[in-house]
């Protein structure tokens, strides 16, 4: 079960009414293991998708947004290699879900996304980044 907290000077504090109703289920005085990993960014994730429908809308080969997700994967190196018995090498991307990577492999990602928008779109980086302002 995930909790999700904010940090406030006095502790922490429940982030949704979900989080609030089982703490409250608690005891006081018992102990509780947290298991830390910041929350992503969820603007930056938004990016992300601002990005790709730029690149979807400035090019003609990828007829969906998710297909140009998992070609930026490939291209990102975001997938694993699978070997079946007779050898055969498959290749499946990996998840970027909010549980899957942190802030830090998100940002990594997003940038190699960027590298692959300006190959495909032929927009400059500049007008990129203010078209993705603008998106959002």
């Amino acid at each position: 079960m995930k909790l999700t907290f904010i940090k406030t000077q006095t502790g922490l504090i429940p982030d949704c009414e979900e989080t609030r109703e089982i703490l409250n289920k608690v005891k006081n005085g018992d102990g509780i293991i947290l298991d830390y990993k910041p929350k992503r960014n969820i603007k930056f994730h938004r990016r992300l998708f601002a990005l790709l429908n730029l690149i979807f809308q400035n090019q003609n080969h990828y007829k969906s947004i998710d297909n140009i997700l998992e070609m930026c994967k490939f291209k990102a190196g975001y997938f694993e290699t699978i070997i079946t018995h007779k050898g055969e090498k498959h290749y499946k991307t990996k998840s970027i879900s909010f549980d899957e990577m942190d802030n830090v492999s998100f940002e990594e990602f997003y940038k190699k996304c960027i590298d692959v928008a300006l190959e495909l779109t032929g927009i400059g980086q500049k007008d990129l980044e203010q078209q993705i302002i603008n998106f959002i």
